[in-house]
């Protein structure tokens, strides 16, 4: 099964001259970042507005970068500001919900969208506008799965590789500044370490990186034979885990994945896991079939997927009936809801096999991948969002743990409202007050006065040695 995409005449001059537009829109980015944090951010670190217009200027650029192509650089513009501002919106919420009362919001959502969530948006958003413009004729077509996978593998080795330029320069740079030292000359040692030097540097580096990268096309090429061959490799290997592990949970049931610590983080990595190896074998979807040494496997390891996903939502499942939800939760059911909502692809391309001889190798699996990469962004952004805060949420499931005697108040954990929950724990506290008919409510009255009387959460877990405490956690 070969993957033509990768040879195609239009795509061996990606990237063309593009060299010293992104040096100089790197320069500028850097230029105008030290702006905006000398003179807007100015020490202030609840200046939202002035963060989330640093990670907008960021974001625009390297998008543009990313998308231009010599004679369009119109349209790439466009959509890479466009791409930038939906960015910002989840981007000003998560800062400004984490600054209002620090220490006392749960960091978990905020830090999910910063290292994971919003990286991962951006890069489902460029690859999708970058396989719309691949038509020519027109400003922008709807995406074929070809071209969603052409660019969907090539972008994360196009940012890789700038990286490394990026890190190798930054590197040779301190070196240099080092050497000089050593021979008393100190000017460029100081030099280096001024904002106003290195953050345009390090823009500048990193828009030619992208540049330069985006040219390498044999590099790139070979590459992406080397993944998709892993790929093939990995999936004979995951196949054999899968029947490994069916016949575990067959003979000494589920027990031996809930017994142990995260068992809903374990089955979601695994199905993740699947999921990406999976697409590395089916590639663009233009071929026929592949052998029947990676055939079976892949059958195999599609139907382990659901087992795995409907594990970790039985996982979570126990855990929220015990303790209600949790921001932490929140996403994690979130996330396993897409991961889930993938069988229904593996189910597409199961059903498909019926035709065996087909000239085409399940052929719903590329539009439906489409379809998947659209919900992962609308959930990542709905996240990230007062649309479903999960703060907001997690205080109305603590809330009704108590209202609805789910747990004993002796053994609920106040302090986690307090100081991880913010304004909406306090809500759900002042709620909690008025539950004057509630078989507990004096016990819930003295819960809700000591975690108020407490000066932070761990003044709070350690007021009285003996004060049993069950952290939703």
């Amino acid at each position: 099964m070969g993957f033509s995409t990768t040879d195609r005449p239009e795509n061996i001059q990606a990237g063309k001259g593009l060299a010293l537009p992104g040096l100089v829109l790197g320069l500028l980015t850097g230029l105008l970042s030290y702006g905006i944090i000398e003179f807007w951010v100015d020490g202030n670190d609840e200046n939202y507005l002035a963060i989330t217009s640093l990670f907008f200027l960021v974001t625009a650029s390297i998008g543009y970068l990313l998308l231009a192509e010599t004679g369009q650089f119109a349209r790439a513009s466009v959509a890479a500001i466009v791409i930038a501002a939906f960015l910002a919106l989840p981007d000003y919420f998560m800062f400004s919900t984490l600054a209002i009362e620090t220490g006392n919001y749960d960091s978990f959502p905020g830090m999910f969208w910063m290292m994971l969530g919003r990286g991962l948006s951006a890069y489902l958003l460029i690859t999708l506008v970058k396989a719309g413009f691949e038509n020519s004729t027109a400003v922008f077509s709807i995406p074929s799965y070809p071209q969603v996978f052409f660019h969907g593998l090539t972008i994360p080795l196009i940012a890789s590789g700038a990286k490394l330029f990026a890190g190798l320069a930054l590197l040779l740079l301190f070196a240099w500044a080092y050497l000089l030292k050593q021979m008393d000359v100190e000017f460029f040692h100081k030099l280096f370490q001024e904002p106003w030097f290195i953050l345009p540097f390090l823009g500048a580096i990193g828009g030619l990186s992208i540049a330069l990268m985006r040219g390498q096309q044999s590099v790139l090429n070979a590459l992406r034979f080397v993944l998709l061959l892993f790929c093939r490799i990995l999936m004979v290997i995951t196949a054999l885990f899968t029947v490994t592990l069916l016949l575990v949970l067959a003979t000494k049931g589920v027990g031996v994945v809930f017994d142990r610590p995260y068992p809903s983080m374990w089955m979601m990595t695994l199905a993740i896991a699947g999921m990406l190896i999976f697409n590395g074998v089916y590639q663009n979807g233009e071929a026929g079939p592949p052998p029947i040494w990676l055939r079976i496997p892949t059958l195999i390891t599609l139907i382990g997927f659901p087992v795995y996903a409907l594990l970790a939502f039985y996982a979570f499942g126990l855990r929220i009936e015990e303790y209600g939800l949790t921001p932490t939760r929140i996403v994690g059911i979130a996330i396993n809801g897409l991961v889930a909502g993938y069988s229904l692809v593996c189910l597409a391309g199961l059903i498909t096999e019926l035709n065996w001889r087909g000239q085409k190798w399940m052929p719903l699996v590329g539009p439906l991948n489409i379809l998947m990469a659209g919900f992962w962004i609308v959930v990542l952004f709905l996240l990230a969002t007062p649309i479903l805060n999960p703060w907001a949420m997690s205080a109305q499931s603590q809330y009704n743990q108590i209202a609805q005697q789910k747990t004993a108040a002796e053994e609920f954990d106040f302090g986690y409202l307090r100081f991880k929950l913010g304004r909406h724990g306090d809500h759900a506290l002042d709620k909690m007050l008025k539950l004057t008919d509630h078989p507990e409510a004096d016990a819930i009255q003295s819960g809700v006065t000591r975690a108020r009387s407490a000066e932070n959460y761990w003044s709070y877990k350690n007021q009285f040695d003996d004060a049993p405490v069950t952290e939703p956690n």
